[in-house]
């Protein structure tokens, strides 16, 4: 144990931060990949045209990547959480910071997903064209929705939460590679929201699909990496 590490409530704190690591790398797969291959084989959404189009494509399997996506929020708040936990006296001020930039982030994903799941499906299977302006507002299926800039601004608050616990992980060259992804999460996160104001709807194009596809690769070296940390003091404080 180092002079800086908390005494009390460590172990415990890498455990639940290793299955939080986990569960990061499961929503990363469940609400991306798997999902969006499912539903794409099943019931996909053509591209956007109108609200009255989107209606007629609308289908419960559809939920299914927001499912994934409600388990990776999850997950990256007890990581954070768990972060925070293990901090020493020198960093508690800014991960404790982060902690609750990752709840408000939290706030702004959530509440996106209650509208893909709930809100803007039931508008959709009652359709009538007074619904239409609701449903293209907020409709994560039309690039041009404000949708897309509360999740693209919900993500650009994880990614100062994750510069700001960045410091935490100093112990070995590995933990400093975890620092760095921290760092670069923060930094490609909050470049996809400030980017979202200049180009609304670039998400859902060829580069922004390109952009999407490097960040999940990013968030989940992150969680690989911290998962091995976390396991290497688990280790180091009980051999």
């Amino acid at each position: 144990m180092t002079a800086h590490e908390p005494a009390s409530g460590a172990d415990g704190a890498y455990r639940t931060g290793r299955r939080a690591a986990a569960g990061t790398l499961l929503g990363i797969v469940l609400s991306g990949p798997v999902a969006v291959a499912v539903v794409t084989a099943t019931h996909p959404q053509p591209p956007w045209r109108d609200a009255e189009s989107f209606a007629r494509h609308v289908h419960p399997m559809q939920l299914l990547p927001y499912a994934g996506g409600i388990l990776l929020v999850a997950a990256l708040v007890v990581l954070v959480a768990c972060v925070h936990a293990i901090a020493g006296a020198r960093d508690k001020a800014v991960t404790g910071a982060a902690l609750a930039v990752t709840g408000a982030f939290a706030a702004f994903i959530c509440f996106n997903y209650v509208a893909q799941t709930t809100y803007v499906p039931d508008l959709a299977r009652r359709y009538e064209p007074a619904n239409a302006p609701l449903i293209a507002a907020l409709s994560m299926s039309n690039p041009q929705s404000l949708a897309w800039a509360i999740e693209m601004w919900g993500w650009g608050l994880f990614g100062v939460a994750t510069w700001l616990v960045a410091p935490v992980f100093d112990r070995s060259k590995l933990e400093r590679v975890a620092g760095a992804l921290a760092r670069a999460n923060g930094v490609a996160s909050v470049a996809g929201a400030l980017w979202t104001v200049v180009r609304p709807g670039w998400v859902i194009t060829p580069s922004g699909l390109a952009a999407f596809a490097t960040w999940n690769i990013l968030l989940a070296a992150l969680a690989t990496v911290i998962f091995i940390a976390f396991g290497r003091r688990l280790y180091i404080r009980t051999a």
